[in-house]
């Protein structure tokens, strides 16, 4: 009786705000909760990272796949998970989302082991997706056609609010707890989101006008296909980047890996509910605006990556100096970003994408810089110091002179009645992309960081890489010099 009751308030409470124009700001916050968290969990791990290989006692190829799992698992849950909304509802699977997410977190930081972790993070991964996949959705549900650019743009800035505190509240938390309180951290407010989100959200608030008829089923062939594929090439990318060369593994592994995604797009293209329209690939902008944003942050990735093994082993700063020294990068994203894709509406993405990828390659080449001169690091520390928060500071500013255009640029290149299925497939390429970059980076650096670290052995083993980012760099912006001229236009 008493929940009945509670019942019958709760819709009495909804419906008045739905009658007062207020409850879209009420779904909203459930939303950007779940943004938040995600977006605090891109970059909280990576400070964490250097004492997880320590205690465990593990070598970084196996570290990284604390960093590198995360990503993977959200890239190939995504679509699956917005496939399976479309099936059970978005309250259902937002809802189990967070809890996922706060299971996942609990066990990750009662971890006995690292294969263990690894295992928690890939369940944690899961939660994320499932919210990841309908945060953007419930947003364009709850709020008129006219308010959806505010709603995207309030989802954009609080994700990008929550990459920067990853990096500060991530150093004040190993610092002071250790590193397990980084998921421990996860769990209250998780919890506490999923019983805000069982109050606030109602299905028929969330759903569309018009759903697709005929029988809804999950693309269980294309989603198997996907996860070889992906698996199979980020296995043969590190692979290849540890040995050097191409061994009968590494070529066994990406040719496995290729076989996948051609295995998936030849399913794809028979099924009436793809799991991805892989037909989106046909439209040229797209594809590259997809191709260049996996770039981007394969690069960005590689590089927040590799610089707090830098700080922390090399200039033994602790976790939370080491995330000061990194949060320049979320400044520079915060600030160029608004004001790149208000450029972008007036001129066109042409040349504000182009400059973001040479400003990270002069980033890049600054960092790059880092060893080099007269002088032992000891004597250089400041100036060291100097050149990494500049380098940061100016690859935060080139991410955000490509993203937003490039995400306007390719979305608006697809139909109208498409651009759901197309801005998953961006946000599945760019996770895709940040855990091929971390699997890279770590191969790269595996040799130097191998038992006690000289500074000369990683800094040698850091400029290859840098250099290797620098050529993605050169080909990033040769890719996005080909877009058209103009400003952009919509296909209907």
């Amino acid at each position: 009786m008493a929940a009945a009751q509670q019942q019958h308030l709760r819709d009495r409470w909804i419906d008045q705000e739905v009658a007062a124009d207020r409850y879209k700001w009420w779904a909203l916050l459930v939303v950007q909760l779940s943004i938040l968290l995600i977006g605090i969990d891109s970059t909280i791990t990576n400070l964490a990272l250097p004492s997880i290989t320590s205690e465990f006692k593990v070598s970084v190829a196996s570290s990284q796949w604390v960093i590198a799992v995360f990503f993977v698992v959200v890239a190939l849950a995504l679509p699956a998970a917005g496939r399976i909304s479309d099936i059970r509802g978005r309250k259902t699977v937002f809802v189990v989302g967070f809890s996922l997410f706060a299971i996942g977190s609990a066990l990750s930081g009662l971890a006995p082991n690292i294969g263990m972790l690894i295992a928690m993070r890939a369940l944690q991964a899961v939660g994320a997706a499932a919210l990841l996949a309908n945060s953007n959705v419930i947003s364009l549900a709850v709020f008129p056609l006219r308010q959806h650019g505010l709603a995207l743009g309030i989802n954009g800035t609080v994700y990008s609010v929550g990459f920067a505190l990853g990096f500060t509240l991530g150093g004040i938390l190993i610092q002071l707890l250790g590193w397990r309180s980084i998921f421990f951290v996860n769990v209250p407010i998780a919890l506490a989101s999923l019983l805000v989100g069982c109050w606030i959200l109602r299905s028929d608030q969330l759903e569309p006008e018009q759903k697709t008829a005929g029988p809804q089923r999950f693309d269980l062939p294309g989603f198997a296909l996907a996860s070889i594929g992906v698996g199979g090439l980020m296995l043969g990318v590190q692979h290849f980047a540890k040995e050097q060369s191409l061994s009968t593994l590494t070529v066994g592994l990406t040719s496995a890996g290729l076989a996948g995604l051609l295995g998936f797009i030849w399913v794809e293209l028979k099924q009436s509910h793809p799991l991805i329209d892989v037909r989106l690939f046909r439209i040229g902008e797209f594809a590259r605006g997809s191709g260049t944003r996996l770039l981007n942050n394969t690069i960005v990735a590689a590089c927040l990556f590799a610089i707090p093994f830098f700080t922390q082993t090399v200039l033994h700063f602790n976790s939370l100096q080491s995330g000061l020294v990194m949060l320049p990068y979320s400044l520079g994203l915060a600030v160029a970003g608004p004001i790149a894709g208000h450029l972008s509406d007036r001129f066109g993405p042409r040349w504000l994408t182009t400059l973001g990828f040479i400003t990270g390659g002069v980033a890049l080449l600054w960092l790059n810089s880092i060893g080099h001169g007269p002088g032992s690091m000891n004597q250089d520390s400041m100036l060291v110091i100097i050149k990494v928060v500049g380098a940061m500071l100016l690859l935060g500013s080139a991410s955000g002179l490509f993203v937003s255009p490039n995400n306007s640029a390719s979305l608006d290149a697809v139909p109208l009645a498409r651009t759901g299925t197309a801005s998953g497939v961006i946000w599945a390429l760019s996770f895709i992309g940040s855990a091929v970059g971390t699997a890279y980076a770590a191969a790269m650096l595996r040799q130097a960081l191998h038992g006690q670290i000289e500074a000369s052995i990683y800094l040698k083993a850091q400029d290859t890489l840098f250099a290797s980012l620098v050529a993605l760099s050169v080909l990033g912006g040769v890719l996005c010099y080909t877009r058209a001229r103009g400003p952009k236009s919509t296909i209907s």
